[in-house]
């Protein structure tokens, strides 16, 4: 499916499932700011980015998995030019940490964040992966081939209930979030069973 049509499934489910999420999407970009994003990064932007900016210029309180906000037009610019800053300060011999022509996508929070490749060659279009401490590389999988492969994998894992190993999860408050199927198990413990068969006490 295409950007528009990923969208698509993706708002509906959102709307019925999880509200706030929903209502924090932003408006899409303004055709001159997507321009404008363009011309500072120094390179046209895929097509796919294009049309998922004119949707929504970032996903705002939307996490898609696992749990990445994509950018809108002015943190892509930010984000480009930092990064940009920061290779330009290491030192002669140490490995490049970012190419010219990614374009950053998207960020988890937590120093790591996603980004599309516009180097040619196999990872052409391809999402990269820029983790804090290890620099960037290329996942295979089928999710990481565009940025429309990943919106059609975030619309598929909504639909049924799993994402890798994750599932979406909605708080009381109607936001959407990922998490392992067993990290909110409780286990209950039968004290007096454990006493009899263990000898405690």
């Amino acid at each position: 499916m295409g950007v528009d049509e990923a969208w698509d499934h993706i708002e509906a489910w959102l709307r019925v499932k999880a509200p706030a999420s929903y209502a924090a999407l932003p408006p899409g970009a303004a055709p001159g700011g997507i321009q404008e994003a363009q011309d500072a990064v120094g390179c046209a932007f895929p097509a796919e980015l294009v049309a998922s900016l004119a949707r929504h210029d970032g996903s705002g309180g939307f996490l898609l998995p696992l749990h990445h906000q994509l950018y809108g037009t002015r943190l892509i610019v930010t984000e480009y030019r930092a990064y940009r800053r920061a290779d330009q300060r290491r030192d002669p011999g140490e490995r490049t940490w970012w190419e010219a022509r990614w374009i950053p996508l998207a960020s988890d929070g937590c120093g790591n964040s996603l980004f599309l490749g516009q180097e040619p060659g196999p990872s052409f279009g391809r999402i990269g992966d820029h983790a804090k401490d290890d620099g960037a590389s290329f996942p295979e999988d089928g999710a990481s081939a565009s940025l429309g492969a990943f919106l059609d994998s975030t619309a598929r894992g909504l639909r049924d209930g799993f994402w890798g190993e994750h599932e979406p999860y909605v708080d009381e408050e109607g936001f959407l979030d990922w998490r392992e199927p067993e990290a909110d198990t409780v286990v209950g413990w039968d004290m007096g069973e454990l006493s009899r068969r263990y000898g405690f006490g």
